[in-house]
């Protein structure tokens, strides 16, 4: 029970946190445009979590040298977290690629046009 209110309550943050973005949203492009807007700001965010949790790990094993367990469950974390950072970076270097082989540069995102709806 506790786990689907924690669910319900992000889902309302989320959505209390998208509404105003959503109602400025007119066409595709800008909606396309506002989710990478979002998107790109959460980079960053994520990234650090993942290197807190490394030093996390990474406190946790020195700072408990006569406790076997607690140094095995920081050796995992500073694990996971390098990992987590692998994965995004690797992410980040592919999608690099992408965007150099298609020719697609950041300050001139590829944008569907108008969908226009001919009636005859």
């Amino acid at each position: 029970m506790q786990t689907i209110k924690k669910i319900s309550a992000a889902l309302l943050l989320g959505v209390a946190i998208m509404a105003p973005a959503a109602t400025e949203a007119v066409t595709l492009g800008h909606t396309i445009s506002t989710v990478s807007e979002i998107i790109n700001g959460l980079i960053p965010i994520v990234l650090a979590i993942a290197v807190l949790v490394f030093f996390w790990g990474l406190a946790m094993y020195m700072f408990n040298t006569g406790n076997l367990e607690k140094r095995t469950e920081g050796i995992n974390i500073m694990f996971m977290g390098i990992i987590a950072i692998f994965v995004m970076v690797s992410i980040w270097g592919i999608i690099r690629i992408l965007q150099q082989t298609f020719k697609v540069d950041q300050a001139k995102p590829i944008v569907p046009d108008k969908i226009e709806r001919r009636f005859n």
